[in-house]
């Protein structure tokens, strides 16, 4: 049997070409346009490993995390150096930060949201 590979981390959203080009503002990605189209937008991982991509769902609703009424899925961890250098890319890119649950004041990341409400964690390199 052959081994496996992971093709491609897809995450549905309203608008994927929007999407995409704030993870690849966040991430340093550019769009592979050989891939993408109107439904499907997939970032090209530099490192030559599997891409993001952005799949179109109209009837995507934002996670309400913490809250459950709308429970997030899966979430992408991004390694920074520091959580502040962390801080100014996510922002910079155009990310919301999420308040910090009173008992992870202390973590070594911090939470943020996307334009489309997907959560997502900036992780301080240890």
């Amino acid at each position: 049997m052959s081994a496996l590979k992971l093709a491609a981390y897809a995450i549905d959203c309203a608008d994927p070409r929007r999407l995409a080009e704030f993870y690849g503002r966040l991430l340093g990605w550019q769009i592979d346009e050989e891939e993408s189209g109107d439904r499907w937008v997939e970032l090209a991982d530099p490192a030559g490993g599997a891409p993001l991509a952005f799949q179109l769902d109209p009837d995507h609703r934002p996670s309400t995390w913490p809250d459950r009424e709308v429970p997030q899925m899966a979430h992408l961890d991004v390694r920074v150096g520091t959580l502040d250098e962390g801080h100014e890319r996510a922002i910079g890119a155009g990310a919301v930060q999420l308040p910090q649950p009173p008992d992870q004041l202390d973590a070594s990341f911090r939470v943020y949201v996307d334009p489309e409400g997907h959560p997502f964690c900036m992780c301080a390199a240890q």
